[in-house]
């Protein structure tokens, strides 16, 4: 994560990584936990109690939240900003749309 924040920066990327995940966590309902303090893995759990485990159809398909993660992945592969047609291609090329 290091390498997308200006290096002017470096010194508060804890401060930075509190606040983004208090957004992520007010906005999407997702929780940011550290797997593995040692090289810095984190995964993102949601707090929301969904039935099928956040899947539109009982035991099948893609969970919601991890749709989410795509469409994130997406935007960071991207620069941090993806073209909504960016988005549709890429949801298109998975199946989802």
């Amino acid at each position: 994560m290091l390498k997308i924040i200006h290096p002017r920066y470096h010194n508060r990327f804890a401060e930075i990584l509190k606040r983004a995940s208090e957004h992520i966590e007010a906005v999407y309902a997702v929780d940011l936990k550290e797997v593995d303090s040692t090289i810095h893995s984190y995964d993102l759990v949601s707090k929301l109690n969904l039935p099928n485990n956040g899947r539109v159809w009982d035991g099948r398909g893609l969970p919601k939240t991890g749709l989410l993660m795509i469409v994130l992945g997406v935007i960071l592969v991207k620069g941090n900003c993806a073209a909504e047609e960016d988005i549709w291609k890429f949801l298109n090329m998975m199946r989802v749309y």
